[in-house]
């Protein structure tokens, strides 16, 4: 007879631990992230369109983007530093304080066959 209300106790405990986990996760609002390149010859584009260095920021603020925003800079293996800081400046003059630069990444995976 004692077993129920343990047995019981520890369901209930089971079913809050359950429950907060789901209730305490973040909702991300705006997944659409606004992706600048930089290409070997340090030339820019936004969404596919090539662009002038000191216009970025304003084609970025037309295509809709807020300031509080990630703002992804896609580089070169070999970037041009200057340009990448050019870049960067002209974001966090336009209050686009949260860039990052990004390198095409590449992955490889191999499954060893059985000796």
């Amino acid at each position: 007879m004692r077993t129920r209300p343990v047995m019981l106790l520890i369901l209930s405990f089971a079913s809050l631990l359950g429950g907060n986990g789901c209730t305490s996760s973040r909702v991300v609002e705006n997944t659409r992230v606004p992706e600048i390149t930089i290409d070997e010859r340090g030339l820019l584009s936004f969404n596919n369109q090539r662009v002038e260095l000191g216009e970025v920021a304003a084609a970025v603020k037309s295509a809709g983007f807020k300031n509080t925003q990630e703002v992804n800079i896609l580089i070169p293996e070999n970037a041009d530093r200057t340009v990448m800081r050019a870049v960067s400046g002209e974001l966090v003059r336009h209050g686009y304080t949260r860039t990052v630069f990004v390198k095409t990444r590449k992955a490889s995976a191999s499954v060893p066959k059985k000796p």
